[in-house]
């Protein structure tokens, strides 16, 4: 098979994938602006002239000559999605420019709109004379059409460049700026290309001229290589494509490999070496398969190094930050909940993400900040979804109930993930617009749920934490009494035997001073002081070793009669009036009558 046929075959069947992937994407996403409608239709018709140059191409290598049925609907199929090609580049391009430029009038953006179609309606005699059977290429110098639509074609990737480069120098954020310009470039350039090969007769230059027309041919692949870049390595426009299709990518090179290079290669030798070619062939599968990991694993570390850097590290990010959450000591519990807010925003690329953790009435809120102090009325509806227990997002874009898009609004939030306790809804977390207004990965979305779970489960064990160091507060505070307890007992112990002895010397003293002596009553205050410090000593024995309480009938008027006349000294001394008036009719009562002197006392 001539390389010229392996290249076209290999480089439609790629453009064919990732248009189709492109398109795919598309559709899913959701809320579309109008230049995003608008630019379906540009992709999907790439897609149409690539799908069918492979079906013509594929058609020809299986049945090994061309069936006009087959080619039929090949060029049909292929010439229909060029054919308007040049219409929707300009249409999406000018969309782009009125979503950045809302000044224009609309009815001037529906007469620039309808110029752009105008040369569909000649041109659609174009497309049914290159579906003919005698036409089998785009640049077939047999046919007089050629000329004025590559023209056309031309005339649209120039102005689509001239839009590009508008848009690189008045879009704020820089990876549109570099996305535009980039565009800017690849597109200046293959109009540039198309022009030498076709109108400047490049195709007609021996050995290489069908090589120039290939390369045409296929150069609408590489506006959407620099788009697929983009979404790859920024998110742009929130596509988020799978890698799978560039391991598609990857099988569909090796079977190519293996059947342009090790069987053709196998067949060469043979014919002209007679060398077996089946054990050759063998031979070159088992080296293939051997040395398929090696070259998995660096075509991986390739995409991740150029498309996948910024998916990988926010993967990165956030299993560190759950494995950090897991692992924490929960001393600083704030600090730790700081924390986290910032390594979420740092690996989603959110611009306003908040740790909101009810705590009795009040919210405490972790994070940005930026909105007005909010109570749990505020955010009602939202609690209400959550009161069941069941672990679910909210995300605004597809909450029904009014009310809650509302409560969102208020908290700034596009997400909202719950953060249960036991079931019990303790806290959200809030993350709101991302710094390109693309939406979280589906991947990050499911981490994120595991990292509220993480949030959920380090509350519970700070809370237990926190009722152990209370405790142990407590039993602190109880172990300084218990001590202070033995050192009372210890001090009325050692005062409690001399105060006795003094006590005794001094009743001894007043039976041997006459009765009229003034000493008498000196020696009396002295007892009585004696007796007034052997009750606190027994206070301090009853604290540190109180004893069984002893309940009997008593009359509060007895006690407080016989309370007064120990004070009655102390009274009169001081000079202080003491009236009692108890009525007589106060039924008995059953207490400790010890316990209640004291507390008259």
């Amino acid at each position: 098979m001539p390389l010229y046929e392996i290249i076209s075959l290999i480089g439609f069947i790629l453009g064919t994938i990732l248009h189709i992937v492109l398109s795919i994407l598309i559709v899913q996403r959701k809320h579309k602006t109008k230049g995003e409608l608008i630019f379906l239709f540009l992709v999907i018709s790439v897609a149409m002239w690539h799908f069918g140059n492979t079906i013509f191409l594929f058609s020809f290598l299986l049945f090994g000559k061309n069936l006009s049925s087959v080619n039929f609907i090949a060029d049909a199929i292929s010439y229909v999605g060029i054919g308007f090609m040049p219409s929707l580049l300009l249409h999406t391009t000018v969309s782009f420019l009125f979503e950045n430029n809302p000044h224009i009038k609309k009815s001037v953006q529906r007469l620039i709109i309808m110029s752009i179609y105008l040369p569909v309606i000649p041109f659609s005699r174009v497309i049914r004379n290159f579906i003919e059977p005698t036409v089998t290429t785009l640049t077939d110098p047999a046919t007089y059409y050629v000329k004025p639509f590559v023209f056309w074609l031309i005339l649209s990737l120039f102005t689509a460049a001239g839009i590009s480069r508008w848009l690189s120098k008045t879009v704020e954020e820089k990876e549109e700026r570099k996305f535009h310009l980039a565009i800017f470039w690849v597109v200046t350039i293959i109009a540039v290309f198309i022009g030498f090969t076709v109108l400047l007769n490049g195709n007609k230059i021996p050995y290489v001229g069908d090589y120039l027309t290939l390369v045409s041919m296929l150069s609408s692949i590489f506006p959407s290589i620099i788009f697929a870049y983009y979404v790859y390595r920024y998110n742009y426009m929130e596509f988020v494509l799978r890698r799978s299709a560039f391991y598609s990518f990857l099988t569909l090179i090796l079977i190519c490999l293996y059947y342009f290079g090790i069987k053709q290669l196998s067949k060469f030798l043979e014919h002209h070496y007679l060398v077996n070619a089946r054990m050759l062939e063998a031979v070159f599968v088992i080296n293939l398969v051997f040395w398929f990991p090696t070259l998995r694993e660096r075509i991986q570390r390739l995409l991740r190094k150029l498309m996948f850097y910024r998916t990988v590290d926010s993967e990165y990010l956030l299993n560190e930050l759950s494995h950090v959450i897991s692992t924490d000591p929960l001393i600083q519990f704030t600090k730790l909940l700081e924390q986290v807010v910032n390594s979420i925003m740092k690996a989603t690329a959110i611009k306003s993400t908040n740790l909101l953790l009810f705590k009795n009435e009040r919210i405490q809120i972790i994070g940005d900040k930026r909105y007005e102090p909010i109570s749990l009325g505020d955010i009602h509806h939202i609690l209400q979804v959550f009161a069941n227990g069941e672990f679910i997002v909210l995300n605004r874009y597809e909450v029904k109930d009014v009310s809650v898009i509302n409560e969102m609004r208020l908290l700034d939030a596009i997400f909202i993930f719950p953060i249960f306790v036991n079931r019990q809804l303790t806290g959200l977390l809030s993350l709101g617009r991302a710094k390109r207004s693309m939406q979280i990965a589906s991947d990050n979305l499911d981490q994120l749920m595991i990292i509220a779970n993480e949030i959920g489960s380090a509350v519970e064990k700070s809370k237990i934490i926190e009722e152990k160091l209370t405790l142990e507060r407590k039993m602190y505070e109880n172990e300084k009494l218990s001590s202070l307890g033995r050192l009372s007992t210890s001090v009325a112990h050692e005062v409690k035997n001399p105060l006795s002895s003094i006590k005794a010397i001094v009743q001894v003293m007043r039976e041997d001073v006459r009765k009229n002596d003034h000493l008498q009553e000196d020696l009396a205050i002295i007892v009585d002081e004696i007796d007034r410090l052997t009750k606190v000593v027994n206070q301090l024995l009853q604290f540190a070793k109180p004893g069984s309480e002893i309940k009997t009938s008593v009359r509060i008027g007895d006690i407080i009669r016989s309370t007064l006349v120990v004070l009655n000294h102390e009274t009169k001394q001081n000079k202080i009036t003491t009236l009692c008036h108890i009525p007589q009719d106060l039924p008995p009562i059953t207490a400790d009558e010890g316990a209640l002197k004291e507390i008259f006392f």
